[in-house]
């Protein structure tokens, strides 16, 4: 909960200021999520990305993803989401941007989980289907250096119809991690409450055991 808020108070520190040049952020930021940007880029629709698994009210997805270069810069931009075909072998057709296009966005790392499997094994059939992303081995890939950052469009123009800008820096809010350790501390009280009982009724059983056989 504690990490939650403190996430929020930087959320809310960057946001209030001006967005600036991606390259300006790498350089003035130890931790650059989070940061506002605002660009012109050419997008390399050569390399698109498709990271599975992407839920928006309640309807599966691809988030679209692709390199873009800006000031020299080489990094990727995550457009939006678009709906998935009722098939799973079948990818949606996806009308790429023109090749250069002013955008505004937000900064983020993409997640290690170590939960989720990659199922690609080739990464140079596009657009490549991704069940996360994982830069360091696209740069081993690609022969490319790209920095450990994903941009989260917000607005850009023109405008990319058919791409919905659906990213939330926080999911879980801090009450609700408090609600959850109130609930297991619930339930460890109750385990050790169970545990403690069953001990006294097991002694009292064995105290009644050894005076009948005194008696006896």
């Amino acid at each position: 909960m504690e990490q939650k808020q403190q996430r929020l108070h930087s959320i809310a520190q960057k946001a209030a200021q001006a967005p600036m040049q991606v390259s300006q952020a790498l350089q003035s930021f130890s931790d650059v999520r989070d940061i506002p940007v605002s660009f012109s880029a050419e997008v390399d629709s050569s390399r698109a990305i498709l990271l599975d698994n992407q839920v928006y009210q309640g309807k599966p997805g691809y988030a679209v993803i692709v390199p873009v270069r800006s000031q020299e810069q080489q990094f990727l931009v995550n457009l939006g989401w678009v709906p998935a075909p009722a098939q799973r072998d079948q990818l949606p057709d996806i009308v790429m941007p023109a090749s250069v296009f002013n955008m505004e966005g937000v900064i983020s790392v993409p997640g290690n989980n170590r939960l989720i499997s990659e199922t690609a094994t080739q990464f140079n059939t596009f657009p490549l289907r991704l069940q996360q992303i994982d830069i360091a081995t696209l740069n081993l890939q690609w022969g490319t250096s790209m920095p450990n950052i994903l941009v989260q469009r917000i607005a850009s123009a023109p405008d990319l119809t058919g791409f919905t800008p659906v990213w939330q820096a926080v999911v879980m809010p801090p009450e609700k991690h408090l609600g959850y350790a109130i609930q297991w501390f619930g339930l460890a009280l109750a385990a050790v409450v169970i545990f403690f009982s069953v001990l006294m009724r097991r002694a009292n059983n064995n105290d009644n055991y050894g005076s009948d056989s005194r008696k006896a």
